[in-house]
């Protein structure tokens, strides 16, 4: 297992892959690594391109949150 530490908009996550195909993103929650989103991609060759992976992951997810937020704020 490889992971990374990494602090996104304020936010301390933990990005692990298999070193196969498997990620796991994770948050700490009273003191422990937990899994809120897991994805998987196929054929990754080495260890920059599976954090090329999680670094796009973090991006769409980014966006889509920022999405919901406008969605929220029109309904409104």
């Amino acid at each position: 297992m490889k992971h990374w530490e990494l602090e996104i908009n304020g936010e301390h996550i933990r990005a692990e892959w298999n070193e196969a195909a498997t990620f796991n993103m994770q948050s700490p929650i009273g003191g422990q690594w937990v899994d809120y989103h897991c994805f998987t991609v196929y054929g990754i060759e080495s260890e920059q391109e599976a954090l090329e992976y999680i670094m796009q992951e973090i991006q769409e997810q980014l966006e889509e949150d920022t999405s919901l937020w406008e969605e929220e704020a029109l309904e409104q």
